[in-house]
């Protein structure tokens, strides 16, 4: 329901009430927590966190650079929920998980900004933090109907792989 919320919310007024990624990330925890166990969510988030600071890193670097000059890059291109949602699912996703979301998000995200701009002539931004929610609920819900892979855990990467 709360990632729905945030859907909602980031589609309708493309800005969503910051409580709610507080909530989302002790929701998501409290799942992982009783899957992982506290130790291991912990530790999973630390990474997918470090991995989160690294690319809003090169994103500042790169934004620094172009503009020839430091940017606060929550300023004009990455809002703040965007980032808090992006904190708050650290805490149920692996690590591989979450770099594998991370990455396939933003590229579909990309394509319906794409196909929506030409539609959309009054509001230029996107709401990236609504449509990932979107997308992280319907893989939660597959994940929960198919027991093939879980997204707390990194196992059925390895399984694929071999």
């Amino acid at each position: 329901m709360c990632l729905a919320f945030v859907f909602y919310q980031d589609m309708r007024y493309r800005a969503v009430y910051w409580i709610c990624f507080p909530i989302l990330a002790i929701l998501l925890f409290g799942l992982k927590f009783s899957l992982t166990g506290f130790i291991d969510g912990l530790t999973e988030a630390g990474y997918g966190l470090l991995f989160l600071l690294i690319q809003l890193f090169f994103l500042w670097i790169y934004f620094s650079v172009k503009n020839k000059g430091m940017v606060n890059i929550t300023n004009d291109y990455l809002g703040w929920g965007d980032i808090l949602f992006l904190i708050a699912i650290t805490f149920y996703l692996s690590p591989g998980n979450y770099v594998l979301f991370y990455i396939s998000s933003l590229i579909l995200v990309l394509i319906y900004a794409l196909c929506t701009s030409s539609f959309q002539k009054e509001n230029k931004h996107i709401p990236l933090a609504g449509l990932q929610a979107a997308l992280l609920a319907l893989l939660m819900m597959t994940d929960h109907l198919l027991s093939t892979f879980a997204l707390y855990s990194d196992r059925w990467i390895y399984i694929l792989m071999s």
